[in-house]
């Protein structure tokens, strides 16, 4: 992205965090909406409110689009035609354009929270939280966090793209670098911000952990097992893993609530769109049937009026042997979880650190810490413990565990493109490059005839013939 955008798309944003701030703001600061005095946000209140920022761009970047389609592409969702709007119900036969939610995810958070992240990183030095001590805690904490979250943005873009730009150097065009040189970045954001956690100080802009340097720390290392997880590293994976997040309550979300302009992305598809477009799909709703007992279905989805809960057959795959309530769309059972305005979401999370470790035990040979792992999120989930002493089955369960738990979190499309498990050949591969970067950047690199399987771009993450991953 060009770095002259930065005005046109940073304003809004940056003036919603000021106000979630609650706090006396120096005016000088806001001069005008679409030319924020950057001198004047070099002060105490200006670091504040960017802060804010960077949550609120990270957790509409990891819960909007990329949410949706993902969660489509991998049948857990899917948008039964005639509900409201057209854009999602091509999304079931994963059609995107460069100028459309691709985009939007680039240009309007993903590299919005980048430069959001690196004016943090670059003023806060140079800012006076406090006296003695305690103002170097501070700044601590609030480098950190916006390094993780910086982090977080771009392994997030170098999975989903491919190769990426990580540096931006004035005005001039930035330069793509390889998928594995931006996870290599990845790994020295989270090393810095693990550094910055190690004497952090309480912050009460951090909105999930006012400034608890611990569980920041044990967030870090649940990301680099997420990262080492998606590059097939599985031992690095697992002795992130072990560092990981220890407890439900210190998963990371993004924040939202019912005040106008703060809703959450599902909430305002669920309750904003006409006829809720986007609804469960019937695959993933069989598979959370297989087995009696499990309670997640009452945690993300509503009854329809009969009581029931049915999901939608949109496919041919999946209208084949359809139960005739899966062809009704009155029938399908509407979101639950998520699916309110004020609903936090995650953007990584206790369970998914269980699952990572569950796999890499497995992987490197220790089953019965793989079960015990496995077990957790079975039994949490209202359902009988898992036993076998076959790795390939245990792997299995994992993967189907991880896809049912982390619902709606987008991991399982990487989790699939990295074991060549997708549900349908036809799932691109990788998503196409955005057209406000084509527009303003030669740098772009060459997508090929069929974006969808330029395997080139994203050779860390799939192989062509979903045979894994290629490491050369």
């Amino acid at each position: 992205m060009k770095a002259n955008k930065y005005l046109r798309i940073i304003a809004p944003i940056f003036l919603l965090a000021l106000i979630l701030t609650s706090c006396d703001i120096d005016e000088s600061i806001n001069q005008s909406p679409n030319a924020i005095n950057e001198k004047n946000v070099q002060s105490v209140e200006g670091v504040y409110g960017l802060t804010v920022a960077l949550q609120a761009c990270a957790g509409d970047f990891y819960s909007s689009d990329r949410s949706r389609i993902t969660s489509i592409w991998t049948w857990q969702m899917c948008a039964p035609p005639g509900l409201g709007r057209p854009q999602p119900v091509g999304w079931n036969q994963y059609n995107m354009t460069n100028d459309g939610p691709g985009n939007d995810l680039w240009v309007f958070t993903g590299y919005r929270g980048v430069k959001i992240a690196n004016d943090i990183i670059a003023f806060t030095p140079k800012v006076k939280f406090a006296e003695g001590d305690e103002n170097v805690k501070i700044q601590n904490t609030i480098l950190g966090m916006a390094k993780t979250y910086k982090a977080v943005l771009f392994g997030e873009m170098a999975a989903l793209y491919g190769s990426i730009p990580i540096e931006i150097d004035g005005l001039n065009p930035p330069v793509f670098v390889t998928q594995k040189e931006a996870y290599d970045k990845v790994f020295q954001l989270l090393d810095e911000a693990e550094q910055h956690f190690s004497n952090a100080g309480a912050y009460e802009r951090d909105l999930n952990f006012g400034g608890d340097g611990a569980a920041w720390t044990e967030v870090v290392n649940t990301l680099k097992a997420r990262y080492h997880l998606h590059l097939g590293e599985y031992a690095e994976a697992l002795a992130a893993a072990q560092n990981g997040i220890s407890s439900a309550d210190h998963s990371l979300f993004g924040i939202y609530t019912d005040n106008a302009g703060e809703y959450s992305p599902w909430g305002h598809w669920t309750h904003t769109e006409a006829g809720e477009p986007i609804r469960c799909e019937a695959s993933f709703m069989r598979l959370l049937k297989s087995e009696p007992g499990d309670n997640r279905i009452s945690e993300y989805f509503l009854p329809n009026e009969d009581g029931e809960y049915w999901g939608y057959a949109v496919r041919p795959q999946t209208q084949a042997d359809a139960d005739s309530n899966e062809l009704d769309a009155s029938k399908t059972c509407h979101l639950k979880k998520y699916g309110n305005y004020g609903d936090n979401f995650p953007i990584v999370t206790y369970w998914e650190n269980v699952l990572i470790k569950a796999e890499c035990e497995a992987r490197t040979g220790d089953l019965q810490g793989a079960l015990s792992d496995l077990n957790l999120v079975r039994q949490n989930a209202g359902l009988e413990d898992f036993d076998s002493s076959d790795k390939d089955a245990i792997i299995s369960e994992v993967l189907k565990q991880k896809y049912l738990q982390l619902f709606l979190e987008g991991q399982a499309y990487h989790d699939m493109r990295r074991t060549g498990t997708l549900p349908d050949d036809a799932i691109p591969l990788r998503w196409p490059y955005p057209q406000d970067e084509i527009n303003a950047n030669p740098n772009v690199p060459d997508e090929g005839t069929d974006w969808g399987k330029n395997v080139d771009l994203v050779k860390w993450v799939v192989s062509s013939k979903y045979g894994g991953l290629i490491q050369n």
